[in-house]
């Protein structure tokens, strides 16, 4: 278990890169939890996606959004509803290290009182190439907090064919994926490694030539490998759950977890089995 100084009275500078159908939920939920506990700090969501009508399916947008971006969109609603200080960046794909680090400025920041800030990144992307590239911004970072949240594509026929057309073997090949996912926290404390990101945990992320990079449109990516909403509904309530535990009790108990709807159990969690405390030195027990 990670667990943060009592002492420290930390200040959390939150970037989240994707606000798609997993992400906008987190966006949600966070923002209330933020509410809840008196989060101190900023929240800024990075994505220059439009809403189209097909998103008002399974993402967290209305009818009047249509055609604005998502990131504004969000930033606005929930920033207002749970007053919680949320910003927004939708410009372009984030795809460089020097915009990563742009994300970060201090000027999102209050003048709150804080004896530590804690830069904190979640990733809800559907593509390798911005996990590659948060990998690498992460590892360069002194101090981090990196949560990822990943989901299975479901496997599809690679035409247009509407599902009434589909083979049994086609109905079957759908029905049977879709259903897994993975949440990774991963933490840098005083230029060192505390928990491994995601791209270390499936080191196989790192040598995926990624086609699907950012500037690609997000429904050519769903049309191939669609996801399935309760999937995204469990991944995103278990992002959640690392922040209830990070804002409530300024600790961090799991390393990683698997989803897996077609088990019973549908959510495994791999605990952190060494206690560590962190402060501006860490100390260990």
């Amino acid at each position: 278990m990670i667990i943060f100084h009592p002492d420290m009275k930390p200040l959390f500078q939150i970037v989240q890169l994707g606000t798609g159908a997993n992400g906008s939920a987190v966006v949600q939920q966070l923002t209330q939890l933020m509410n809840i506990f008196s989060v101190k700090g900023s929240y800024l969501l990075a994505d220059p996606d439009i809403v189209e009508k097909h998103n008002l399916k399974n993402q967290l947008f209305l009818p009047s959004d249509v055609g604005q971006k998502k990131a504004d969109v969000l930033a606005r609603r929930y920033g207002r509803h749970y007053e919680v200080p949320v910003f927004s960046y939708a410009e372009q794909y984030v795809s460089t290290l020097e915009t990563m680090e742009a994300l970060f400025d201090d000027a999102f920041l209050k003048d709150y009182y804080c004896n530590m800030k804690i830069p904190v990144l979640i990733g809800t992307v559907d593509n390798n190439f911005s996990r590659q590239l948060m990998h690498a911004f992460f590892m360069s970072q002194p101090y981090m907090i990196y949560v990822d949240a990943g989901v299975e594509g479901s496997r599809v026929p690679q035409d247009a064919r509407s599902m009434d057309s589909w083979t049994s073997e086609e109905r079957d090949a759908y029905n049977a994926t879709g259903w897994t996912g993975q949440i990774v926290c991963g933490i840098r404390w005083n230029d060192e490694t505390i928990l491994d990101p995601v791209c270390s945990a499936f080191p196989d992320m790192l040598l995926d030539d990624d086609p699907i990079a950012p500037g690609a449109a997000c429904i050519q990516q769903l049309s191939k490998e669609p996801q399935k909403l309760l999937t995204n509904k469990y991944a995103a309530l278990e992002v959640i759950s690392y922040f209830n535990t990070l804002f409530s009790e300024q600790r961090i108990a799991h390393h990683k977890s698997y989803i897996n709807l077609k088990h019973k159990y549908k959510v495994k969690t791999y605990p952190i089995e060494k206690q560590q405390i962190l402060s501006h030195q860490s100390e260990s027990e």
